[in-house]
């Protein structure tokens, strides 16, 4: 049964804290980077976590005052760090939500069915701080993501100089995933993922890119395909154009960390034996809406 209730959805995710309001298109966002340094201390920065309650509490009264009932879930940065707790009560005290803590199979079921439906298909999802690969009858999510992605590759190559290191650090990170996935390979062998859809900023931010080398919206990437020797053109272009990637438009956010976030995407297209991916910007944002307007949620 459908709840007569509205519902605004707060994603408190690894690189941004987002909105959507039932029966609206637009979801509202703010860059927090809550996932920065995770993978070196395995905690939240507090900085970082305070900003990310303050974006959290202001979505939540901007909800409440449209006549909207907020809820809010949280995703890898939260469910891997050691002081999760004391973020929770953060919130808590400074917005009134209990924060729904997702595990990583239910972050991949939210994107999947908000993208795939009942038609099928395999999607890749490439958040802040975590990747999942879901199929029909196979969901996972690894602990890699852009922004853990650039901190894990600094520290395995030693370089924080990270531009001028960009091929070796994609090459330890690559090595780095094949360790996590190494354990379901055979199963990801026989699972089809075609036709592949891709969701979270880094794959819609590409595949704009891959339309207009100077887009300024995600919105000229959503249904487009990208095959992944234009991936790896757009790689070299985005690697030569250096420090200059800041000031193309749909890059102003995530400058810094696109080229980790197209290692992974690369990666995982290789590994699911995908020639190409379409990107969607339906994510687990709408599939947790849609379940929670449907009373479904934790199911």
């Amino acid at each position: 049964m459908e709840s007569s209730r509205r519902f605004a959805v707060i994603d408190i995710g690894s690189n941004s804290v987002r909105m959507m309001l039932q029966g609206a298109a637009e979801k509202y966002s703010v860059t927090t980077r809550l996932g920065t340094g995770l993978a070196q201390s395995g905690r939240l920065e507090p900085a970082r976590a305070k900003h990310s309650a303050i974006v959290t509490a202001r979505f939540a009264s901007e909800a409440r005052k449209l006549g909207f009932i907020p809820l809010a879930y949280a995703t890898s940065a939260v469910r891997d760090a050691e002081n999760r707790s004391e973020f929770l009560e953060l919130v808590k005290l400074t917005s009134g939500i209990d924060i729904d803590v997702l595990s990583g199979e239910r972050e991949a079921k939210y994107a999947h069915q908000a993208v795939c439906g009942d038609r099928g298909g395999g999607l890749i999802d490439i958040g802040g701080a975590s990747m999942q690969f879901v199929s029909d009858n196979f969901a996972r999510s690894f602990p890699v993501g852009c922004v853990r992605g650039k901190d894990i590759a600094a520290e395995l190559t030693a370089h924080l100089d990270q531009p001028d290191n960009y091929p070796a650090q994609r090459e330890a990170l690559c090595g780095y995933i094949d360790k996590l996935v190494k354990p379901y390979i055979e199963t990801l062998k026989s699972e089809c993922f075609a036709p592949c859809f891709g969701v979270g900023g880094t794959i819609t931010t590409l595949c704009a890119l891959n339309v207009d080398r100077e887009a300024q919206s995600k919105l000229i990437g959503d249904g487009k395909s990208m095959s992944r020797a234009e991936l790896e053109k757009l790689i070299n272009h985005l690697h030569a154009l250096g420090g200059l990637r800041a000031r193309v438009g749909v890059l102003s956010v995530r400058h810094d960390v696109i080229l980790y976030g197209a290692a992974l995407l690369s990666k995982a297209m290789e590994l699911l034996g995908l020639d190409s991916i379409t990107a969607s910007l339906r994510d687990g944002l709408d599939g947790y809406l849609e379940a929670a307007i449907r009373g479904e949620l934790g199911e």
